[in-house]
């Protein structure tokens, strides 16, 4: 019988003094694992999911934020570097639309020049 072991490469339970009220971290980490298509699926889940409740998209904003850190660093030291650099880019790319599309929800009413967002 075989065992298998997956290493969770990144799952904080607080960040910087916020504790997380989703297991999104976790559920990231799980699709780090399976590859960038997974990744995609996640976000598109818990976009879907969550981009009526502005407090789960911006927990959704820190753990893109901290996915790119961690695969940052991950190249910096050299391990798993195309790995790193096709992750890093992937959660870049997420953090963006997402924080783009939460500044629109929050401030579209308010802000005069909400046209630099595109």
């Amino acid at each position: 019988m075989t065992t298998l072991f997956m290493h969770h490469y990144y799952v904080p339970k607080k960040a910087q003094g916020y504790v997380c009220k989703t297991d999104a971290h976790l559920q990231f980490d799980n699709a780090d694992h399976i590859g960038t298509d997974a990744i995609y699926e996640t976000y598109h889940r818990l976009f879907s999911e969550w981009k009526s409740n502005s407090v789960l998209l911006i927990e959704l904003v820190l753990v893109l934020n901290h996915r790119i850190g961690f695969w940052s660093d991950m190249i910096k030291r050299g391990s798993n570097v195309q790995k790193g650099r096709d992750f890093t880019l992937v959660y870049l790319e997420l953090y963006e639309k997402t924080e783009k599309y939460l500044m629109r929800k929050n401030y579209n009413s308010t802000r005069e020049n909400w046209q630099i967002l595109e």
